[in-house]
């Protein structure tokens, strides 16, 4: 997360959760070109479909490697709470609602960065409203499996989430995590682990 540098844009925050397709040094170098370019995307332009288009044709002309990236950016409004977003490839967010309702997965894609010449993206907005948290995370933690083979899954994560209502986001992060390592237990881990919890505090807190 990082703050939008443009004084049209006061107290936004854009918002990157990305995953490389392959493993080892090849798709670390190639997240190590995404993650600035992307950032600096984002930041001249506010506009999550024109940041992800850019840097998707960066990618397709300049870094023909074989790999590709799942991204979702957005932008949040820290007054409104509205979310403007946009999904590459990624995992569905998922919504935990302050009022005690389910969670709830949000919708929406397309191509993963540097696939095709051009992603046709369509921007999202999800209002985040006080007591609201939303999830963003890599496939890392529903792929996780336990050393019989068995995997950790969607459900699973959802279930844990909508448990941790009530804890400030650093807490709700670290009793997922830690949940998903215990289920690992010894298992070879499936994926790295990505997990950014965005928590609106209640009105009053």
């Amino acid at each position: 997360m990082f703050p939008i540098l443009d004084p049209a844009r006061p107290r936004h925050l854009g918002i990157v959760i990305a995953d490389v397709s392959g493993k080892g040094i090849s798709a670390a170098i190639l997240m190590a070109f995404v993650r600035p370019v992307m950032r600096s995307a984002l930041d001249r332009s506010g506009d999550p479909v024109a940041a992800l288009e850019l840097t998707n044709r960066i990618l397709v002309d300049e870094r023909r490697t074989g790999l590709f990236v799942t991204v979702l950016a957005g932008v949040l409004s820290l007054d409104t709470g509205v979310l403007t977003f946009a999904n590459a490839g990624h995992e569905m967010p998922l919504l935990v609602p302050g009022d005690g309702s389910p969670p709830r997965w949000i919708e929406g894609g397309g191509p993963l960065v540097g696939m095709f010449g051009r992603l046709n993206l369509t921007a999202e907005t999800l209002t985040i409203h006080p007591g609201d948290r939303l999830l963003l995370y890599t496939d890392g933690i529903a792929d996780a499996a336990s050393a019989d083979g068995a995997r950790f899954g969607s459900d699973r994560f959802a279930r844990l989430a909508g448990g941790t209502s009530d804890e400030a986001a650093q807490e709700t992060t670290t009793a997922i995590i830690d949940s998903v390592l215990a289920f690992q237990g010894a298992g070879e881990p499936a994926d790295d682990l990505a997990l950014l919890v965005l928590r609106r505090l209640p009105e009053g807190g």
